[in-house]
């Protein structure tokens, strides 16, 4: 007997940026996607997200790169390199 082929995923496009509404927030112009998000997929994007986006809070941004001056990279031969370049 044959496998039963799986029915096909049902994507969401953004009608402002044209991309799966999963990927708005790496588009063009996220602030623009997000009436239409709010409106057409709400369950796609928290409303915490899509609010916290707009707000223009860097702290976190600072923390990341705090994080990342303390990684060490180890290559094949066990030598390591700390820091960024």
């Amino acid at each position: 007997m044959a496998a039963e082929k799986p029915a096909p995923a049902k994507v969401l496009y953004c009608g402002v940026c044209g991309l799966p509404a999963e990927y708005c927030e790496f588009g063009p112009d996220f602030e623009r996607c997000k009436p239409w998000l709010r409106a057409h997929a709400p369950g796609v994007y928290p409303d915490e997200l899509v609010a916290s986006s707009s707000g223009g809070d860097d702290k976190d941004v600072g923390k990341v790169g705090e994080r990342l001056q303390g990684v060490s990279i180890s290559t094949a031969d066990g030598s390591t390199s700390a820091g960024l370049v």
